[in-house]
């Protein structure tokens, strides 16, 4: 299994305020309803805080003199305060939770067009999982924290400072009881702080590990049933999760008895507070209005304070959300274009030329070493060699999904680097081994929602035979198509991937053979297909086939990163070589069904 988890490790601090002030950027759109809804805000807070006052008064100027018509405007005044209150704070939330959708769509959006413009290499070391809890969960964690934690945040400190001024001008002395309590709240609020962020830091990584095994166990779900480990994976999920359940409870645990503690230290000072002030009311130095009043602040002194710590790990979760999903956003985009890159008016005419290309993956390990060869315009290039020699990196640095180390790629005598990246592709089509089939209508699936016509798209399709089977489907070209294709054999997959390709008129075509194993009626159906997506074009191959390359007018043979030999099949053949092996290896099995 694999442990996509470093990431989660690396946890910030609990707070920081440089992430905070790049959060807060994502309100400034909606300054005038934040500016608004904080007004309200503290409105609210304000009438919140008037309320033990209004009891006060009720209490020793009406209650105790028996005046129920001043009771009864008192009352009235009460309830219209608490009703007015009511509306205040709906429409404070109303216009915080509408801050916060569009501030997530906002947030969604850039995230997404991030990914979409990253280079490959990003991809080959993080897991599909992952970037998904990115543009999900993370964000979610963000919009709590923005719409919900930093307002009741703010409305708590408001109280606790109103209150604590209240507490004070209405009785000192008992004022000093109730906050003699701060300290013994601050020395557990440390301890719990610290061992929070361990628990957190725990849950995160069993989190991380339950995802990626659950999106590689579904991805792979064939393969599992194919080979039989639904028990092994049963029980390696059972274990992962048991983990995780672990490390939930630890944190449940250390909540639950700080919160408890916390009770306790209020229930000892309020127990204080009521006694010292009952001895007050006796000795008539106080009035009950005003113990009751002073109760009542001590209240909701206490419950903000008890808020304040609740919305630590509120904070904790946004502060690690944003500071991965900042990281992400973050990420160089190395595939960038030239400040004065070109868009050509003319298409190209497919001549391709590498010069001396270096390529690797990762730093000190090339996987291109000094590879040369040229193609002209029309030709046809079998690239082939073993598993891991370097032929499918070529396909990919044509289009410039990665970047090359040294040397130079030319189109039309053009460095591709001297391209407008749109432009390049745009004259470039590449299909895959392993065809990547959207969800959705297979019109959409061959256009990819591109100003392609309709009936460019059928010409497509008839061209290399896809029509025949797609019409056969309930809607025909509208038929809607599951995930991956699912619904559609390995063959039909394929032919609707060249239609794809064709649809968009390449002037260079780039194929990586699909090495699947598939009837002989839809392997003469491919062949044939792509003898008629190639004529014409300059197409670059990564042969499986011995068909393909012995229409090919250059065969590439690619050992250990360098061009070991090149030739027609048959110059090839009579050097009696590395290709020669190849093919008695591989393709000599092929030749019977030729």
């Amino acid at each position: 299994m694999p442990e996509y988890i470093h990431e989660e490790e690396a946890l910030g601090k609990a707070y920081d305020s440089k992430l905070v002030k790049r959060l807060i950027k994502y309100l400034r759109p909606y300054t005038g309803k934040t500016i608004l809804s904080l007004l309200m805000l503290v409105f609210w807070t304000a009438l919140r805080l008037a309320s033990p006052i209004i009891m006060k008064l009720a209490l020793d100027n009406y209650i105790s003199k028996g005046d129920t018509g001043g009771l009864a405007i008192l009352m009235a005044i009460m309830f219209a305060l608490i009703v007015f209150q009511s509306f205040i704070r709906y429409y404070q939330i109303l216009i915080m939770s509408f801050i916060g959708q569009y501030l997530m769509r906002d947030m969604r959006r850039q995230i997404f067009g991030k990914l979409q413009d990253i280079q490959m290499s990003f991809f080959d070391h993080n897991p599909v999982g992952r970037l998904i809890t990115r543009i999900t969960s993370d964000v979610d964690a963000i919009y709590e924290f923005l719409t919900q934690g930093v307002i009741t945040l703010i409305t708590d400190v408001t109280i606790v400072l109103g209150s604590t001024i209240m507490l004070f001008i209405l009785q000192p002395t008992l004022a000093l009881i109730a906050v003699s309590i701060m300290p013994p709240m601050m020395v557990a609020a440390v301890i719990f702080r610290n061992l929070a962020t361990k628990f957190y830091r725990e849950v995160r990584v069993k989190t991380a590990k339950v995802n990626a095994f659950l999106q590689e166990s579904i991805t792979g779900v064939r393969t599992i049933q194919w080979s039989g480990r639904e028990d092994i994976n049963k029980g390696m999920f059972a274990k992962i999760s048991g983990e995780l359940k672990s490390g939930q409870l630890k944190a449940v645990l250390n909540y639950t008895v700080f919160f408890q503690a916390i009770d306790l230290f209020e229930t000892v000072a309020t127990g204080f507070v009521v006694w010292y002030g009952s001895l007050l009311v006796l000795k008539v130095a106080i009035s009950v209005g005003l113990l009751v009043a002073f109760t009542s602040y001590l209240k909701e002194f206490y419950a903000s304070m008890y808020d304040i710590s609740e919305h630590f790990n509120t904070m904790q979760e946004a502060m690690t959300s944003s500071e991965r999903i900042f990281k992400l956003l973050d990420e160089p985009v190395v595939i960038k274009e030239k400040v004065d890159a070109i868009w050509p008016e003319e298409p190209i005419s497919g001549h391709v030329e590498f010069q001396n290309v270096q390529f690797e993956y990762q730093a000190d390990q090339p996987v291109l070493k000094s590879v040369s060869f040229e193609v002209k315009p029309g030709q046809k290039v079998a690239v082939v060699g073993p598993t891991g020699a370097g032929k499918s990196s070529i396909i990919s640095l044509l289009s410039r999904l990665y970047d090359i180390q040294g040397g130079d790629i030319k189109i039309d005598g053009r460095s591709i680097y001297d391209l407008k990246l749109g432009y390049l592709r745009s004259q470039i089509s590449v299909v895959l081994q392993d065809p990547f089939i959207f969800s959705g209508p297979i019109i959409d699936n061959i256009t990819l929602l591109s100003p392609i016509s309709r009936e460019r798209a059928r010409e497509a399709a008839r061209l290399v035979g896809a029509e025949d089977f797609i019409l056969k489907l309930p809607e025909g070209y509208d038929y809607v198509l599951t995930e991956r294709g699912a619904t559609l054999s390995v063959g039909q997959r394929q032919l609707l991937s060249f239609s794809r390709a064709i649809a968009h008129d390449p002037r260079i075509l780039v194929l990586d053979e699909a090495t699947s194993s598939i009837d002989t009626a839809s392997e003469m159906l491919i062949q044939e297909a792509m003898k008629n997506m190639m004529a014409g074009r300059t197409s670059i191959v990564v042969a499986h086939r011995l068909s393909t390359i012995k229409d090919a007018d250059l065969v590439l043979v690619i050992s250990d990163g360098r061009i070991a030999e090149s030739g027609t099949h048959e110059q090839l053949l009579k050097k009696g070589g590395m290709y020669k092996t190849l093919y008695e290896l591989q393709f000599k099995a092929q030749e019977r069904n030729l």
